[in-house]
């Protein structure tokens, strides 16, 4: 009976270690083995949380939130410096806090926002840049990230005033 208990324990602990020891052993392992598809992982999860889980929160939330991932895409970018997908994303990050600084009326932020954002894309080749464009654009690329239950801000657009 003692066998048999203390089998079951092992086995047990055995499952219990596995379960949380193996995402970090495969995490770290994918990492080492394959940076650009952890890279790609990572990229997509923050890239989520741009398009997406911002549009619940408060103007002011919102800007802390996307200020981090684009803090978090100029590190990769460092790491990185050839990337374009990183460059697009941190580009298209540049936008959203235009728009949120615009909706919390600073617009000399807004302003300098988009000004990086266009410098960013247009390094990239993007033939539009103007500010409507990219505007429209982001709220685009949110609309299609948006879940069906998710209640979409009915604010009214903000406009940015841009020195072309």
């Amino acid at each position: 009976m003692k066998k048999i208990i203390a089998a079951s324990l092992c086995a047990l602990l055995g499952v219990a270690f596995g379960y949380f020891a193996a995402p970090i052993a495969s995490m770290s392992y994918i990492q080492s083995r394959e940076p650009d598809m952890f890279g790609a992982f990572m990229l997509a999860m923050v890239d989520s949380s741009i398009a997406c889980n911002c549009e619940n929160q408060p103007a002011s939330e919102s800007i802390k939130t996307v200020t981090d991932d684009l803090a978090t895409l100029q590190r990769w970018r460092n790491q990185n410096p050839n990337s374009v997908q990183l460059k697009q994303e941190i580009g298209l990050a540049e936008v959203h806090l235009a728009r949120l600084d615009a909706e919390l009326a600073q617009q000399d932020q807004a302003d300098e926002n988009i000004k990086r954002a266009q410098a960013e894309l247009a390094a990239l080749g993007w033939e539009n840049v103007s500010a409507a464009h990219l505007i429209a654009l982001t709220k685009q690329l949110d609309s299609e990230y948006q879940t069906p239950n998710q209640p979409s801000k009915t604010a009214p657009p903000q406009k940015l005033a841009i020195a072309h």
